[in-house]
């Protein structure tokens, strides 16, 4: 499975018989192409050790170290510019750190890439679907790229379509005829065709209505609940208080706090909402 990004353009571009670069959604689809190879593997811990990633003079991460463990779901906070998806982006192995290493199991994940993106997979914050393909044609194309055979395309399939919610008669059809929140779904289940012990979900729910913020919400909990190690960014607090076990906070790109929801709203004056907590971050600064 070549991870070259020009070898990944030109090979998915021969798929579909077009010349390499001319399709709009190539950039987004080819993030998930790079995460794509066979297997997965239990993963125990995941550390991230004084990572940090400049553009220019600027610091987008500095120095940021956490450790995640199995089934944990960690909510990444900060405003626009703190380093969020930066971070995720490091972590999914789409860019590497200046500075710091980032291991599963103690393995480096920078020396060693493929190792995580077996059992991860990495829903980006943009929708990286091919809208002339159905649902169904979506997720068979990245099973394939998972390097998947046909019998675990089927059975992955049944599986995932359960977990995304989606009928028959829905993904059936093109993609490019979907509201915004089927295509997030069907976003989702690209993502888990392999069965990946880690989901990096980058703002998920952005610019759907409410009763699909809530089924992927759902979708979330229903993960968790089956094992899966989930790494979470989004603006809505509601939702990320309701999924997610730990919590951290940058700043600028300097992890500010990073402990248990429920070390982080309950204080000696009461129970907090998250969305006091991250006022109050805020207003302080």
């Amino acid at each position: 499975m070549p991870t070259n990004r020009m070898m990944i353009t030109g090979s998915t571009d021969r798929y579909f018989g077009r010349k390499p670069g001319h399709c709009k959604v190539q950039r987004n689809v080819n993030r998930n192409i790079l995460m794509a190879q066979n297997g997965n593997e239990i993963m125990e811990t995941l550390e991230l050790k004084n990572i940090t990633k400049k553009y220019g003079k600027k610091h987008a991460v500095k120095e940021l170290s956490l450790l995640i463990n199995k089934g944990d779901v960690l909510g990444i906070l900060g405003e626009n510019g703190a380093g969020k998806s930066t971070t995720m982006s490091m972590i999914a192995t789409l860019s590497k750190p200046d500075e710091g290493d980032i291991l599963i199991d103690g393995e480096s994940i920078i020396k060693s890439p493929s190792k995580i993106r077996k059992c991860m997979g990495y829903v980006p914050q943009d929708i990286a679907l091919y809208p002339m393909l159905t649902g169904y044609e979506n997720l068979k194309f990245f099973g394939k790229l998972y390097h998947l055979n046909r019998k675990e395309i089927a059975e992955a399939l049944e599986k995932v379509t359960a977990v995304i919610g989606l009928s028959s008669e829905v993904l059936n059809k093109k993609v490019g005829t979907y509201s915004g929140g089927m295509k997030r779904r069907v976003n989702i289940g690209a993502a888990l065709m392999h069965d990946p012990e880690i989901v990096i979900m980058d703002e998920p729910t952005v610019g759907i209505d409410v009763n699909s913020r809530k089924q992927i919400i759902d979708t979330i909990i229903e993960l968790n609940k089956m094992g899966k190690t989930i790494i979470y960014t989004g603006h809505y607090l509601d939702e990320i208080e309701h999924i997610c076990n730990k919590i951290c906070f940058l700043r600028e790109g300097v992890l500010e706090e990073f402990d248990t929801l429920d070390n982080i709203l309950d204080t000696p004056e009461g129970r907090i909402t998250l969305e006091q907590y991250y006022i109050g971050k805020v207003s302080k600064h």
